[in-house]
């Protein structure tokens, strides 16, 4: 081990027991979707194994409704992940927001990264709405709820922010500044 490594560097290792997960999967027409609730809310989002049709986002919502206030289980959630969270979950629908200023909004100016990081362990995509979240050199970025399915990842933010823009009267989408 080189000189001072241990005075670098460190691990952080979060112990907490899985929760005992209750699941409803909600059938539509970009496939089944499926909820995980632990005893202290919703813990999990699953978007459908196969490539989905971003095409339906309105129904997609529309099944998904009831579900979207639910009280949220951020067990395990590191506190910088809380906090990104929190500051994204501001952002208005329809808008989006660059990695960097998000990590400056959060308080990390230099985090650019981390929260790149961050939005790639969302659990929650819809709810904590990490599709609206983009590079600050313009284009979409990645949209880690379809993991593998990078090319469907990217038509279903682009889906996602459309409709969003639609539902607020927007004709093109706005960067949150």
């Amino acid at each position: 081990m080189p000189t001072g490594f241990k005075d670098r560097f460190y691990v952080a290792v979060f112990n907490h027991p899985s929760p005992t997960l209750h699941f409803v999967d909600l059938k539509t027409t970009a496939g089944v979707f499926r909820l995980e609730f632990s005893d202290k809310g919703l813990y999990r989002i699953r978007f459908p194994e196969a490539e989905p049709l971003p095409e339906s986002p309105r129904e997609v919502f529309r099944v998904f409704r009831k579900y979207l206030s639910a009280k949220l289980d951020l067990t395990g959630l590191t506190p910088f992940q809380k906090k990104v969270y929190s500051v994204l979950m501001k952002v208005p629908e329809g808008m989006t927001i660059s990695y960097g200023a998000l990590a400056v909004r959060a308080g990390f100016p230099k985090a650019a990264r981390a929260v790149g990081t961050a939005m790639r362990k969302n659990r929650l995509p819809l709810v904590i709405p990490c599709h609206r979240v983009v590079p600050a050199r313009g284009g979409m970025g990645e949209y880690s709820a379809l993991p593998g399915l990078r090319r469907a990842g990217k038509k279903w933010k682009q889906a996602l922010l459309d409709y969003e823009r639609h539902l607020k009267g927007r004709s093109q989408v706005s960067q949150f500044l």
